[in-house]
């Protein structure tokens, strides 16, 4: 069970509205953001707060009677931030129904802001040729990717915290940085704070990404996206990594309980939508030689292993809002990866020695290395409640198991005949007439 009660994948939305001839706060403005359920009033003085804000982009509507309805579009909402829009509101003589529509601008730089921070929305990643979000965050100010580990501003890699809505994947085994291997087609946005952090954010000395996921809403979309690296080259040139990769999302209004649910006499649930994606990384990598063909021994065999660095990720993620203020998550996380990479068994554990990733003993003889299976499942169940303007909870359960084998040709250490090719921790021989590690 998450014990985090603040919503750090959630923004608010605050300002004041003035009457744009006196300078005074006008009091009962109706200010709602549109095509949601989030919205609020002004106080007294023209004071308005919106809380629990889903990271986004999004419009914003100012109303009183007696004064031009104002939208502000383009308003940018930050996962764990506060956006704030002040606004004039002039008296008007516009027949009823008209609008004044105002772009919306942001600012070079927010003064009142206390933390370091950068946020990439799913709009930018599109716009960028990164495949998953361990790229992104290596690319942002501050941060520095070492032999597969994320180091902010020059901390070490389990001084990080990293969050998937609200929810720590942090390998529980190694310590190090996403226990999950996350597809950019499943982000929503990417919060990397590299200073100056609140107290919400637990367990962190050096720095927080912060990652929110992708919703379903009323429209079904869908998309498939294959990339490969061996297409239209001749001769020498012709020589790549081999990779393939495989995208495919699918989202909108849950169908089955709309089909099956009315059978049984029961009456449809209001506001059920889904995402799901999948997603698969498939490459030889930079290796002279490939092994014929990977074993895993603890996911289905080589099935899932065509190639030396195999890649594989899946999500869906439910949402039900059974009234307009409350809101119920089911998401489910598996990522798998199966390669012959020893930084695979990378540890903060200070009797593990670094590795370089290359099994040089074997080079010539890759069918007899070790391969490496790292397993990650995440169930997550998330309901959030908003019981005003300016207060609401939320409570959040979440499961998350890993494991991790090395073996070799996908046999367990006791049929293995060559014990000192096993890396075990730490590292030593297996005795093969005994139980124990000797």
């Amino acid at each position: 069970m998450s014990d985090r009660t603040a919503a750090q994948e959630k923004g608010s939305l605050v300002g004041v509205v003035r009457d744009a001839k006196t300078g005074e706060g006008l009091p009962s403005v109706n200010v709602k953001i549109v095509g949601t359920y989030y919205g609020a009033a002004t106080d007294f003085d023209g004071n308005y707060r919106i809380l629990n804000i889903a990271a986004g982009s999004y419009t914003v509507e100012f109303s009183m009677i007696g004064y031009t309805t104002v939208q502000r579009t383009g308003v940018e909402v930050p996962a764990g931030s506060e956006t704030r829009i002040d606004l004039n509101m002039a008296e008007t003589v516009l027949s009823l129904g008209q609008e004044v529509l105002v772009v919306g601008e942001k600012p070079l730089f927010n003064l009142e802001e206390t933390s370091s921070k950068r946020a990439v929305t799913s709009e930018d990643l599109k716009a960028t040729a990164v495949v998953d979000v361990k790229n992104i965050v290596a690319q942002q100010v501050g941060v520095v990717e070492t032999d597969n580990e994320m180091h902010i501003r020059g901390g070490r890699s389990h001084e990080n915290a990293y969050l998937l809505d609200g929810i720590s994947i942090q390998d529980p085994l190694a310590g190090t940085g996403f226990g999950l291997q996350l597809s950019t087609e499943a982000v929503k946005e990417v919060e990397v704070i590299t200073g100056g952090y609140n107290a919400e954010y637990g367990q962190a000395t050096s720095g927080v990404v912060n990652v929110s996921l992708k919703e379903g809403d009323q429209s079904y979309r869908g998309s498939f996206t294959r990339k490969l690296d061996k297409v239209g080259l001749p001769g020498k040139l012709a020589k790549s990594f081999n990779t393939d990769t495989y995208e495919l999302t699918l989202s909108g209004p849950e169908p089955l309980t709309a089909s099956l649910l009315p059978l049984f006499g029961i009456e449809e649930p209001s506001g059920v939508t889904f995402f799901t994606t999948f997603y698969a990384s498939l490459s030889d990598g930079y290796t002279v030689k490939a092994a014929r063909q990977l074993v895993s021994s603890t996911f289905y065999g080589s099935r899932f292993a065509p190639k030396q660095d195999n890649s594989w990720f899946w999500l869906a993620k439910a949402t039900f809002k059974p009234a307009p203020l409350l809101k119920l998550t089911y998401s489910y996380n598996h990522s798998v990866s199966i390669n012959q990479n020893s930084q695979s068994l990378q540890t903060n554990l200070e009797y593990v020695e670094p590795s370089p990733g290359y099994q040089y003993e074997f080079g010539n003889i890759l069918d007899d290395a070790n391969t490496y299976t790292h397993d990650n499942q995440l169930h997550t169940i998330s309901l959030t409640h908003t019981l005003s303007t300016s207060s609401f909870y939320e409570l959040k359960f979440s499961h998350y198991f890993t494991t991790l084998r090395a073996d070799a040709n996908g046999k367990y250490y006791t049929e293995y005949r060559e014990p000192k090719d096993i890396v075990t921790f730490p590292v030593e021989y297996y005795n093969l007439g005994q139980d124990t590690v000797g």
